[in-house]
């Protein structure tokens, strides 16, 4: 049960945003609750031991962490810590019959291109375009901790007319098409523009380039970084900042109806020892948009089309790969790109419109144990055995 029937702030979900907003509320002197409905904190980004027995702890869903401005951090004394991939991504595929692929990240990129592609052409626009995005970067990201700019000032702020026509007025298939032409370098390209959103290259919705801005500015450098412990240490460090700044945190406390007269609100919430109503001067809440609806009996919006299915895995070895010139090590150490080219997005695109599952699932596999064996028992680890999610 609550401590009290009123609050200065109620945030209800206790999800990585939501665990921030309490650290930072109390820390303000404020008097805050966090309601979530599972018996853990965390939402996304969350870690388990998913197999019973072994010593393994795996991120469920989120798994690694590019958007957490260190300015957050520092803020709140959290003592977490993140570590650097070796290798960004690895995608094979067939050419002339012979087993290749390419390799992004460290000082065989260049080569890789090269051997792929017969020239350095493709490499040298892969410099070019992602030193524009890095510079749009190092603008846009820290914006994320201040208010929200207007578009003119953002586009002020930005201060390229080119990366801001490229990245914020026309499709990203544009840019893709017009700097790269070997079909798989702009699949790889091109994926950063699809996680989790059901779009085409060319969606005049432009749904493809917010996704492709959010995988290219995180740190101010759009480098993805291993959380190490998994996606739990994170989260379990929020938790622990916001309990010791004085919010009160209540597990299996769900919030089923919000309502307000503008000056306060009162929350009903079912616990699993009775029903109650607390009130609050604020709300937050840290789900989606159609939960919101339905706590304050809205219409729900129409949820956004798409899909992802994840899979975890342990293994006693890493696969093996048909490209004998790449290490599997350095392969799985980055994300493994599968049915990832160009025309192969485009094509699972339009099966999934058709409403079929598409003939070539686009696939990426990564192993968070090459990073940081910290989350396999010291047993597993020294057996050899490696995560691939």
């Amino acid at each position: 049960m609550p401590a009290h029937d009123s609050y200065d702030a109620v945030i209800v979900g206790g999800g990585h945003n939501g665990l921030v907003a309490a650290a930072y509320l109390a820390r303000a002197g404020q008097s805050v609750l966090v309601l979530e409905r599972l018996a853990t904190t965390g939402g996304a980004a969350v870690s388990t031991r998913p197999f019973d027995g072994v010593d393994a702890r795996l991120s469920r869903y989120s798994y690694l962490v590019s958007l957490l401005p260190q300015k957050i951090v520092r803020d709140l004394g959290l003592d977490f810590a993140v570590r650097k991939r070796t290798v960004s991504s690895y995608t094979p595929t067939v050419r002339g019959g012979r087993a290749t692929g390419l390799l992004v990240g460290g000082d065989r990129t260049r080569e890789s291109f090269a051997a792929l592609t017969g020239s350095d052409r493709e490499y040298e626009a892969w410099q070019r375009f992602y030193g524009m995005t890095r510079r749009v970067a190092e603008r846009a990201f820290p914006t994320l901790t201040e208010p929200l700019p207007t578009r003119d000032a953002l586009r002020e702020r930005i201060g390229d007319k080119e990366a801001w026509r490229t990245l914020f007025e026309e499709p990203i298939g544009v840019a893709v098409e017009k700097n790269f032409h070997d079909d798989l370098v702009r699949g790889v390209v091109f994926t950063d523009a699809l996680i989790g959103t059901f779009a085409d290259a060319h969606d005049p919705s432009l749904l493809q380039n917010r996704c492709f801005l959010y995988h290219v500015i995180g740190g101010g450098t759009g480098d993805w970084d291993v959380p190490v412990g998994g996606m739990g240490a994170l989260t379990d460090a929020l938790a622990r900042a916001a309990c010791e700044a004085g919010a009160q945190i209540r597990l299996r406390h769900e919030a089923t109806r919000i309502e307000t007269d503008g000056a306060r609100a009162e929350i009903t919430v079912r616990s699993p020892e009775a029903e109650h109503v607390v009130s609050a001067r604020k709300v937050l809440v840290n789900a989606s948009l159609q939960a919101l609806a339905a706590l304050l009996g809205d219409e729900p919006p129409t949820p956004a089309e798409g899909a992802q299915l994840k899979v975890n895995m342990l293994l006693t070895r890493l696969p093996r790969l048909r490209d004998r010139s790449v290490d599997p090590r350095e392969a799985f150490s980055g994300t493994f790109h599968i049915a990832e080219g160009y025309g192969q997005l485009a094509d699972a695109y339009r099966d999934a419109a058709a409403g079929r599952l598409p003939a070539a699932p686009p696939s990426e596999i990564y192993c968070h144990s090459l990073t940081d064996p910290s989350i396999l028992g010291p047993d597993l680890a020294a057996r050899g055995y490696q995560t691939l999610t």
